[in-house]
C-alpha cells in the first residue's frame, strides 16, 4: 500500500472491513455445498499458492534471511489467525445465523484493543474502559438474545461462542503481527502466515468428516465463494497488515465498525434472515462500546 497522507490507507482499510463484513452470507449460503471445514481448507489453499505466487514476483529474497525465530513467529500467526480465527469463524457461522456471526464480529477492535494494551502496552483511559464494557455486555446480549433463561438452561447457540473464539484469535493475530512487522514486510508475513496455517487446517476436513453432510463437489455457488474469498480475502490480509503498519493496531482495529452493518443488510437481502431487538440493542451497545474505545484511542 503506497504512502500518500492518512487517507489511502484509511480508505483501503474500509473497503476491506466491507469485504469481510460479507463473508458470513456467502459463507452460509455456501455451507449448504460444503463442511465448514472442506470449505475453509479449500479457501485457504487456494490463497496460499495465490500469496505465494505474488511474493515470486517480488523475489524470494527476504527468506534468505530468516532463521528458525522466525519461522516460529510466523506458525503463531498462521495458528492465530488462520486456523484458530479463519478456521473458527467458518465452523460458528455453520452453527448460528449469518446476522448474528456479523454482529458479532464487531467485538473485533474492542479485542484487539485489550490486546494492544496488554500486549504492546498501549495506553487504556477510562472511557476506553468503559467502552469495553459496554462493548461486553453488548456481546451478551447478541449471544443470550436478551434472554437470560437462554444463559440458565444453556440455550445459547454454539456458533456464536465458537465466533468469539475466533474473533479473539484474530486479536492476537492483529496485536502480534504489530512487531513481526517490525521485522518483516506485510506481503511476507501474511504469505508464510497462511501457508503455515493451511497446512494445520488440512488434516481437519478428514477428522471431522462424520460430523457433516457429504460434499457436494459439483456445486458451482460454493466454489464461486471459495474463489472469491480465497483470492480478495488474500489480498485484504496483505492490505490489513499494511494498514496495521502504517496506522497502529488500535485505529485499524476501529474499521471493523462496518462489518456488522454489511453483514446484517446482506443478510436480511440475501438470505431473509430477521434480527430481533435484543440483538439490534446489542450490537449498538457493541459498536458504541467501540466507538468509544477509538475516540480515546485517537485522542491519546
Amino acid at each position: 500500500m503506497p504512502g500518500g497522507g492518512q487517507t489511502r490507507p484509511y480508505l483501503i482499510l474500509t473497503l476491506i472491513a466491507a469485504l469481510w463484513g460479507s463473508y458470513p452470507v456467502f459463507a452460509k449460503i455456501a455451507l449448504a455445498h460444503f463442511p465448514p471445514y472442506v470449505l475453509v481448507a479449500l479457501r485457504t489453499s487456494l490463497a496460499s499458492c495465490f500469496l505465494v505466487a505474488l511474493l515470486r514476483r517480488r523475489g524470494f529474497d527476504e527468506f534468505r534471511a530468516l532463521s528458525w525465530s522466525d519461522l516460529r513467529s510466523f506458525a503463531f500467526l498462521g495458528f492465530t489467525g488462520i486456523f484458530v480465527s479463519t478456521g473458527g469463524t467458518y465452523l460458528g457461522i455453520a452453527f448460528t445465523t449469518a446476522s448474528s456471526a456479523a454482529l458479532l464480529q464487531a467485538a473485533s477492535p474492542v479485542m484487539v484493543a485489550i490486546g494492544a494494551r496488554l500486549y504492546l502496552k498501549e495506553r487504556l483511559r477510562r472511557r476506553q474502559w468503559i467502552g469495553v464494557a459496554v462493548s461486553t455486555l453488548g456481546v451478551v446480549l447478541v449471544v443470550t438474545r436478551g434472554s437470560w433463561r437462554a444463559v440458565a438452561h444453556l440455550e445459547l447457540l454454539p456458533g456464536d461462542l465458537i465466533i468469539l473464539a475466533g474473533q479473539a484469535g484474530w486479536a492476537i493475530y492483529t496485536v502480534y503481527g504489530k512487531r513481526v512487522l517490525a521485522v518483516h514486510s506485510p506481503a511476507l508475513a501474511t504469505t508464510a502466515a497462511y501457508c503455515l496455517g493451511s497446512l494445520m487446517l488440512l488434516p481437519v476436513p478428514f477428522l471431522t468428516t462424520r460430523f457433516f453432510p457429504a460434499t457436494d463437489w459439483t456445486s458451482p455457488v460454493a466454489w464461486g465463494v471459495v474463489l472469491m474469498q480465497a483470492v480478495l480475502g488474500a489480498v485484504a490480509h496483505v492490505w490489513w497488515y499494511e494498514g496495521v503498519h502504517q496506522v497502529g493496531a488500535s485505529r485499524a482495529g476501529i474499521f471493523m465498525n462496518l462489518q456488522p452493518v454489511v453483514g446484517v443488510l446482506l443478510a436480511w437481502a440475501m438470505l431473509g434472515e430477521t434480527v430481533g431487538a435484543a440483538e439490534i440493542f446489542g450490537g449498538l451497545a457493541v459498536l458504541t462500546g467501540v466507538w468509544l474505545t477509538s475516540r480515546s484511542t485517537r485522542a491519546s
